[in-house]
């Protein structure tokens, strides 16, 4: 009597949520990159305070930490992360040249810019890697995050008992101090004129505090799909959301809620309003059927989803190139460049005024997401 073989065990659900979570923070990314004459109360606060477009890349940031929770939660292979690390860290390297190059004719490497997104993005994941050494079920992850916010809060607050009226300013904050020594005051942000990076080691701490809470909520989404109860998973999530949102308001009594340094009660605060919206469409949309109609309607953002890293950081490249070179050459580009040429044409061929900005970001849009939708149907997905 031949013997059947016993059936192949289907593989696990993808996690649609997340990607279309991902694919909604991507349209309102692609729209402010390709947004070049947005107000100043829309572009990112000076110092203190929080304007609409800092929401932008720590969203990315927490729910990048759910899709690593979720991609580390059986394993993490060292040498793949390790190159994954490295591969980021060059790309930003490589971009921060050639934005000098445009800039400026020449690279200059006695002032060259040390850090940037894509360096900082590298160092969130590596970050994140670390941290799965200690973290396995989703409340370690909250409660690493927790303490990541908590250290720089105490940090921040230890550093603004020193400054005048006890108040971090540009002048005084640990930014100032510590990235200029770590990576010399002539590499940060703007050779170190404006007294902080962005995108150095104080903001780092408070970016994995994003990202640890982020993981969490992958984790729980990821125990859910997995057999685990509703409401089990309910009480996760709310366990989650409410420890994010009161250590932002406990931090928040000590120090600012703001983006320049990446502040706990930011941090905590973008973590906790990401994990409630990403756990409600994880309830809505994973773990049943999916009609026609409702998948096609899923495809083009679950399209932006499986390819963010290309989205994000590539529209945030292109308008930073197409910004610094135009149609009459020069270093530093002379006359309008093509991304102000191009907002005009656009405007003009819409019949809408010549400083419009929307035809062009919503061109934007359009041809990212039908670029990203063809990858998508060939299973191409750009990862580092």
């Amino acid at each position: 009597m031949e013997r059947r073989p016993p059936p192949a065990t289907p593989p696990p659900a993808r996690l649609d949520a997340l990607d279309v979570a991902r694919g909604l923070m991507l349209v309102v990314s692609v729209l402010v990159n390709a947004w070049i004459t947005m107000p100043a109360w829309f572009e990112h606060a000076p110092w203190a305070g929080v304007h609409p477009v800092d929401l932008v890349f720590p969203v990315f940031v927490t729910l990048s930490g759910a899709g690593l929770g979720i991609a580390y939660a059986r394993r993490v292979r060292p040498v793949r992360e390790t190159r994954r690390v490295l591969v980021l860290l060059l790309a930003g390297v490589a971009f921060t040249a050639l934005l000098a190059h445009l800039a400026q004719g020449r690279i200059e490497w006695s002032t060259f810019d040390a850090t940037g997104v894509l360096q900082l993005y590298a160092a969130i994941v590596g970050g994140v890697v670390l941290l799965r050494l200690g973290c396995r079920m989703w409340w370690q992850w909250l409660v690493a995050g927790l303490l990541l916010a908590g250290a720089q809060a105490t940090l921040l607050l230890t550093w603004a008992t020193g400054c005048p009226g006890h108040e971090l300013t540009p002048e005084c904050n640990p930014s100032r101090v510590i990235d200029a020594a770590v990576f010399g005051a002539a590499h940060i942000y703007v050779e170190g004129a404006r007294g902080h990076d962005p995108s150095g080691l104080v903001v780092l701490v408070g970016a994995l505090s994003s990202a640890a809470c982020g993981a969490a909520a992958g984790r729980i989404m990821l125990d859910h799909r997995d057999g685990v109860p509703a409401r089990r998973t309910l009480v996760a999530a709310g366990v989650t959301v409410a420890a994010c949102l009161v250590g932002a308001l406990v931090t928040g009594l000590a120090v600012p809620a703001f983006k320049r340094l990446w502040t706990a009660p930011f941090a905590l605060g973008v973590a906790g309003a990401t994990v409630t919206v990403l756990v409600m469409l994880h309830l809505a949309l994973d773990g049943r059927p999916v009609g026609r109609a409702e998948r096609a309607l899923r495809y083009p953002l679950v399209a932006l989803g499986r390819n963010s890293l290309l989205v994000y950081f590539g529209s945030h490249a292109l308008t930073s190139i197409l910004l610094r070179t135009g149609p009459a050459g020069g270093v530093p580009v002379r006359g309008p460049s093509w991304a102000q040429l191009w907002q005009q044409e656009l405007a003009a061929r819409v019949g809408a005024p010549g400083a419009a900005a929307w035809p062009l970001c919503v061109a934007a849009l359009l041809a990212w997401t039908l670029l990203v939708v063809v990858l998508h149907a060939r299973r191409i997905y750009i990862k580092a």
